[in-house]
């Protein structure tokens, strides 16, 4: 949010401009990532939603592109039996993770003057995980 408010004013100025955030397949059901990721993630669709309901009209465009697993070397070991146990059907069903390099595609599509129409929509970039 902070990083939208500074940027805003210049975009308005200029009378266009492209955010784009980065959201997860997190923000579209629950998820493996647990109660805080996947809430902070639905909060950024939400965000980004707004951001494109206010500044449409005056030439600004806001999305997010929302990638499945990415190899970034996060933690990703469950310390409970019990979170092992529910996630273990997901895992298996997924999709396998990807370079952070796959997901810059959408984002610079998303960026650029090739998507002028595309406002306020949540692009996921998965592998087809959000169909599981």
């Amino acid at each position: 949010m902070r990083l939208t408010r500074a940027v805003l004013p210049q975009m308005l100025e200029r009378g266009e401009g492209a955010l784009v955030y980065v959201s997860s397949e997190a923000s579209f059901r629950s998820s493996l990532s647990g109660a805080a990721y996947t809430s902070s993630k639905h909060a950024l669709n939400g965000f980004v939603k707004s951001v494109a309901f206010y500044y449409g009209r005056r030439g600004i465009r806001a999305n997010a592109v929302a990638p499945g697993g990415v190899d970034t070397g996060m933690d990703t070991a469950f310390r409970s039996s019990y979170a092992k146990e529910m996630t273990a059907p997901a895992i298996a069903a997924g999709t396998p993770s990807v370079a952070p390099e796959v997901v810059v595609h959408p984002l610079l599509w998303l960026l650029s003057e090739d998507a002028p129409n595309v406002n306020g929509v949540i692009l996921p970039s998965d592998g087809g995980w959000t169909t599981i």
